[in-house]
């Protein structure tokens, strides 16, 4: 069975599409449904995995994303990578009372995903319409003329 991949555009669209309509979604899997639905309009040989939605959904300006984890059992080592959207993980850093630093966890700058030093995997994600900003080129800022 041959398909197509589409652009990160064009699932973008479909995306923006698929949560103006609903307005939210509280799996990935349901997205991902509903955004192949789209996405078929334009070719019916367009597919789009997991792996990729997400990333693109969770970056998108659009979508307020909701993880939900659970905590992991052993301390694992991140690799300074974000297990959701693939970006570099920040250290939550804490200043000790001697003048010195500890990491209390990690914290992604793209995505909402943060973590303790015992690793939180994410297990479910809510994802929910956020309204844009409208950018209006014309009009200026008002100027009090005194």
């Amino acid at each position: 069975m041959a398909y197509s991949i589409p652009s990160d555009q064009e699932v973008e669209d479909a995306l923006r599409y698929v949560m103006r309509r609903v307005k939210g979604v509280n799996s990935l899997r349901k997205l991902r449904k509903l955004v192949i639905k789209e996405l078929k309009n334009s070719d019916p040989q367009y597919t789009v995995g997991m792996d990729r939605l997400r990333k693109i959904a969770v970056t998108a300006p659009f979508i307020q994303t909701e993880i939900y984890a659970v905590q992991g059992k052993k301390k694992k080592d991140l690799k300074g990578k974000c297990p959701v959207c693939g970006n570099r993980l920040e250290k939550t850093r804490n200043e000790t009372l001697f003048g010195g630093s500890v990491t209390l966890g990690y914290k992604c700058k793209e995505c909402p995903y943060w973590t303790t030093l015992k690793r939180r995997i994410p297990i479910r994600y809510n994802f929910e319409h956020k309204a844009e900003e409208k950018k209006d080129e014309d009009s200026e800022p008002e100027r009090d003329n005194d």
